[in-house]
C-alpha cells in the first residue's frame, strides 16, 4: 500500500479502457474517443494531435513520433518510426559547430523533414476506425478556439521566450502578448489550425506538398536552410520490427536504431548483471550502479547508433547479456569520468499511453526535440519546427555522421512490457537522454519490486549527464555518499523528465494508469 503521507497522486483504475498522457486535455480528448467507440489507435493519435496544439513547446506537426502498437495486446508489438531526414542538398561542410561538435540548436540546418503528420495519418489509416479528419477535429477546435495555458506549459514556455524571439512567426503566433503566455492564459493559434484543416480535408499530402509545404520550404531557406520540395514530398516513415530483451520473466520492447531504445536494453542488461534489483532505491548505491550503467551505455550508445539505412548497426551488442555482465563487471566502488559529453540535458517530448476495451495497447510518443525545437515558427502554416538534427555528430565516418538523406540519433523511445505474450505495460518517459534511465528504472520498479505504475513514476530521480550526477531535491541526503565514491553531485535545476503509463492485470481485468506530477499530465480509466 501507499504511504499517503508521501507525496505523489493515486493511479486510476478501470476495466473498460485507460489513457495516460503528458497533459490533460489529451488525455481528455483520447477518453472520449474511447467511450464513442473508437479504439487505442484512434485515441492515441486524437491525443497526440491536440499535444501538439495543447502542448507546443514540447510537440507540434513540425516534429516526428515514434509508436509501438500490440493488436488486442496479445500480439508482437508493430513498430512505427516516424523520423525524417536531413535535406538531400545539405553540404558536405562547414553547417556545424565544431566547438559543440554538432548542429547548433537554434539553427536551421537541425531541421530534418517533420515526420509526425505522415506517421499519424499512417497508423490511424492502417490501424484506427476514425477519418483523419475526425482524428484531427479536438486539434482544429483548441487550435481555432483556444486552450487555456497549463502550469508546466507555462514554465517551459517561458524559458523560450528568447529563441521564439529570434523571428517574426516565433514572436506574432507563440508571444502573440510580446511575452509567453502564464498560467491559465488563452492561447489560439489559428494560422496552426488552418494547417490543421487542410490536412484533414487532403490528408497529409496537403503537408508535404502545395501550399503548406511551399510555404515552410520558402521560410525555411531564408534561414539559409538546404530544404527542397523533393524532401518533404518524397518522406516517409517506416514500420520496424520492434526488439527486445528478457528481463525476469518478462520482454522489454523497444524500437531498433536510428532511436536510442537499445539503450535502455543494454542498461537493463548492465543493472541485472550488477545486482541492481536487490539494491534499496534509497540507498546510495542504488544510485551510483544506475549511474554507472548510464555511463557505459551511453558511450555503447554514441559510438554505435546511426542510421541503418546509411550503415548496418550492431543491435545484437546492445542484447547481448553476456557481454552486457562483462561492462557491469567493470563497475567499481568508485565512479569513473564519461568518456564523451552527451547530447544536451533537456528534451521536449510529449507522450501518450492507451489501452483499450478490446486491449489494444498503444504508446506513442512525439517530440520537437528541444523547448520550441529550434525556435524557428513558420509564420504562413504556424509550423514550429524541430531541432531533430542535433544529435547527429560532425565526426567523419561515425555511424551518426552528419550527411544528407539522413536521419539521427533520435531520443524519442516508447516502451512497452509483455509477460507470456500479453502486454502488461504501456508506458514512455520523456526528456531527452534520460529516457533510457528513466525507462530502466520504471521496469525495475514495476518487475523488481512490485510497484504499481504511479508510485513507479512518483520515485525521486537522480540523473548521470555530461559526468555529472543530478540529484532530485528528495535525494539531496545522498549527495554526501556519493560525492565519497567519485560523483560529481549537483541538485537537479528542475524536474528530471516526465513519464506516464497504463498497466494491465490479466487476471482481474484492471487496467491502471499513473502519470508524471512533473509534467500537467493525468491518467484516465473507465
Amino acid at each position: 500500500m501507499r504511504d499517503f503521507y508521501l507525496p505523489g497522486r493515486s493511479p486510476v483504475s478501470g476495466r473498460d479502457c485507460a489513457v495516460a498522457s503528458s497533459h490533460p486535455l489529451a488525455s481528455a480528448a483520447a477518453l472520449r474517443v474511447l467511450t464513442a467507440g473508437g479504439n487505442a489507435i484512434d485515441a492515441a493519435v486524437v491525443a497526440t494531435a491536440v499535444l501538439a496544439v495543447v502542448e507546443p513547446q514540447s510537440t507540434g506537426i513540425g516534429g516526428d513520433c515514434f509508436a509501438l502498437i500490440s493488436k488486442h495486446g496479445t500480439t508482437p508489438p508493430i513498430g512505427y518510426n516516424g523520423s525524417g531526414r536531413s535535406p538531400k542538398a545539405l553540404p558536405a561542410g562547414g553547417i556545424g559547430d565544431p566547438a559543440l561538435g554538432r548542429i547548433a540548436e537554434t539553427s536551421v540546418h537541425s531541421v530534418t523533414v517533420p515526420g509526425v503528420v505522415e506517421g499519424l495519418a499512417r497508423l490511424l489509416a492502417d490501424h484506427g476506425t476514425l477519418s483523419l479528419a475526425e482524428a484531427l477535429r479536438p486539434a482544429i477546435r483548441y487550435a481555432e478556439e483556444g486552450y487555456p495555458v497549463y502550469q508546466k506549459v507555462a514554465f517551459e514556455w517561458a524559458g523560450a521566450e528568447a529563441k521564439l524571439k529570434t523571428n517574426a512567426g516565433g514572436r506574432d503566433i507563440y508571444l502573440p502578448l510580446g511575452r509567453p503566455p502564464v498560467p491559465g492564459e488563452v492561447i489560439r493559434c489559428p494560422a496552426l489550425g488552418q494547417t490543421l484543416r487542410a490536412i484533414a480535408e487532403g490528408g497529409p499530402d496537403a503537408f508535404y506538398s502545395g501550399a503548406i509545404a511551399d510555404s515552410m520550404i520558402g521560410f525555411l531557406r531564408d534561414q539559409g536552410g538546404h530544404h527542397a520540395a523533393e524532401d518533404f514530398a518524397s518522406h516517409h516513415g517506416a514500420y520496424v520490427e520492434p526488439v527486445s530483451l528478457g528481463y525476469h520473466g518478462c520482454d522489454v520492447w523497444q524500437i531498433p536504431p536510428n532511436g536510442q531504445g537499445v539503450t535502455t536494453l543494454l542498461m537493463l542488461a548492465i543493472l541485472d548483471a550488477a545486482g541492481f534489483a536487490d539494491e534499496p532505491p534509497e540507498g546510495a548505491r542504488y544510485h551510483h550502479l544506475l549511474a554507472e550503467a548510464t555511463r557505459l551505455a551511453f558511450e555503447e550508445r554514441n559510438r554505435t547508433i546511426g542510421d541503418p539505412d546509411h550503415g548496418a548497426i550492431a543491435v545484437e551488442r546492445f542484447l547481448d547479456t553476456a557481454r552486457a555482465a562483462g561492462i557491469a563487471a567493470s563497475i567499481g566502488d568508485l565512479s569513473r569520468p564519461a568518456t564523451r559529453a552527451d547530447n544536451p540535458a533537456r528534451g521536449d517530448t510529449a507522450y501518450v499511453a492507451v489501452i483499450d476495451g478490446e486491449r489494444n495497447a498503444v504508446s506513442l510518443i512525439s517530440s520537437l526535440f528541444e523547448n520550441f525545437g529550434c525556435g524557428l515558427v513558420d509564420a504562413g502554416t504556424g509550423v514550429a519546427f524541430h531541432c531533430r538534427g542535433i544529435g547527429f555528430t560532425l565526426t567523419p565516418d561515425h555511424p551518426n555522421t552528419l550527411a544528407p538523406g539522413k536521419r539521427p540519433l533520435h531520443t524519442i523511445i516508447p516502451g512497452m512490457v509483455s509477460r507470456d505474450g500479453k502486454v502488461i505495460a504501456a508506458f514512455g518517459v520523456t526528456g531527452g537522454p534520460f529516457q533510457p534511465i528513466g525507462q530502466a528504472r520504471i521496469i525495475s520498479a514495476l518487475l523488481d519490486r512490485g510497484l504499481d505504475i504511479q508510485a513507479a513514476i512518483d520515485e525521486p530521480r537522480s540523473f548521470f549527464r555530461d559526468g555529472t550526477l543530478f540529484l532530485e531535491p528528495r535525494l539531496a541526503d545522498l549527495g554526501p555518499d556519493l560525492a565519497k565514491v567519485g560523483h560529481t553531485v549537483a541538485p537537479a535545476e528542475q524536474a528530471v523528465g516526465g513519464a506516464h503509463g497504463v498497466t494491465i492485470d490479466w487476471e482481474t481485468g484492471v487496467l491502471t494508469g499513473g502519470s508524471d506530477a512533473r509534467k500537467d499530465g493525468c491518467a484516465l480509466a473507465l
